[in-house]
């Protein structure tokens, strides 16, 4: 596929991605799920909700006009109905997007359906020639909770997930940020008490990787702060009383689904 050269504010390139650095007024938006809400990025305080490694990118670039439209438990289907329309009206230079962890949770998983839905939004936020970024996403066996077996069939899932996201890349020329062969992105320190969502340092090397895929320098002085105090009294408390109220709340959906998925992955396994 040729593309043909882009126009913003006066630079013409066939890279979109190198004219980001010739403007200086960016609108940057965040889609996604709770990742990219920011969930995990505040330590030890409760709700543990910061910036997230999005809006830490739009910090490190010294974003004026930031919007973040992600929402807790989002999948991909959400996007289209939740989320799209806003990115479109903000007409956005940049688009910062993480989906796929709570498509890969459920026990309707569809590939298809996640490769439709994200292609809808793609083509949608192409027409006003955005920057897209897909942040891929992180291999469940280093970082989920939970036993072995369940972990190694939710790694198969995100691999369908990130194949799905690196076609998508290819096909409509997109920025794919790989997390899972970052050196230390399965450190414990990169994560939340949950072991779901980065902590405040994840989030920080999330934004980072992005920042340096999109080859941008970082404009911001002063960084968002990283650090976290998380004490193994602070874990327990956590599980205790954010975690039980995860549980119980998703528990009627979630806990079946993930014990059909389990004996249905033994009977006619996830397909690349």
């Amino acid at each position: 596929m040729t593309h043909s050269p882009i126009l913003i504010n006066g630079v013409r390139d066939r890279n979109p991605v190198l004219i980001l650095r010739h403007i200086s007024n960016l609108r940057v938006i965040a889609m996604g799920d709770s990742s990219v809400f920011g969930v995990g990025d505040q330590g030890d305080a409760i709700p543990s909700v910061g910036a997230g490694w999005a809006g830490r990118v739009a910090h490190d670039l010294g974003v004026a006009h930031f919007l973040n439209v992600a929402k807790n438990g989002a999948r991909a289907r959400h996007i289209v109905k939740h989320q799209l329309n806003a990115a479109v009206a903000f007409n956005p230079h940049l688009v910062l997007m993480c989906i796929g962890t709570n498509d890969v949770l459920r026990g309707d998983f569809s590939r298809d359906e996640i490769k439709n839905s994200l292609n809808d939004v793609i083509e949608q936020l192409r027409e006003s020639k955005s920057v897209i970024v897909l942040l891929g996403l992180p291999d469940p066996i280093k970082t989920a909770p939970g036993p072995l077996s369940l972990r190694k069939i939710l790694s198969t899932r995100v691999q369908v997930v990130n194949r799905v996201l690196m076609e998508l890349a290819t096909n409509h020329n997109l920025v794919f940020v790989p997390t899972w062969n970052s050196r230390i992105a399965h450190e414990r320190r990169m994560w939340h008490v949950d072991r779901m969502h980065p902590s405040a340092v994840g989030h920080q090397h999330i934004a980072d990787l992005v920042r340096r895929n999109l080859s941008l320098p970082r404009r911001s002085k002063k960084k968002l702060p990283t650090q976290s105090t998380s004490s193994r009294s602070f874990e327990l408390y956590w599980l205790i009383t954010n975690g039980a109220k995860w549980f119980a709340k998703r528990s009627i959906d979630l806990v079946p689904g993930l014990i059909w998925l389990m004996i249905s992955e033994r009977i006619k396994p996830t397909k690349f």
